[in-house]
């Protein structure tokens, strides 16, 4: 059986090999004192995102002019600038004004609630949270629908 084969026009692949672009993923920035945490949530979201990991709030404004976050993930008890602080801070620049801000915490009342719409948060998710609803929540967060 003989098989044709096509000229194939220089620099173009035969229509079998051709590939979808690959698109760069999104960047999730947490910023958590506890280690461990970072390191799980590192582990748990690399598959799909780049994750930059801060251990407090104090750096986060720099850390976000170098790698443009698609998402910021924000513990509320921080030494230092806690989570409501530093999302604050993020508000006040326009350019950040529609950056997501999903805040993790121990608490699941009202007040703190509360306390992340008013500082400017997007979405709560209470430590300890499970992986399919924190992944669930992160996108919805990147979609816009949270």
């Amino acid at each position: 059986m003989t098989q044709s084969h096509e000229p194939i026009a220089s620099g173009e692949l035969p229509r079998e090999q051709t590939r979808a672009p690959v698109l760069p993923r999104p960047c999730v920035m947490v910023v958590d004192d506890d280690a461990a945490v970072r390191a799980m949530l590192q582990t748990a979201l690399e598959k799909d995102y780049s994750v930059v990991c801060l251990s407090n709030g104090d750096r986060v404004l720099d850390t976000i002019d170098r790698c443009a976050p698609s998402l910021l993930m924000l513990d509320i008890n921080m030494p230092g600038s806690d989570g409501y602080e530093v999302c604050r801070k993020v508000r006040i620049h326009a350019r950040l004004k529609k950056l997501p801000v999903l805040f993790m915490t121990i608490r699941n009342d009202d007040a703190t609630f509360l306390r992340t719409l008013e500082s400017g948060g997007d979405a709560v998710i209470c430590k300890p949270f499970e992986m399919p609803a924190l992944r669930g929540r992160i996108r919805a967060l990147l979609a816009g629908r949270a």
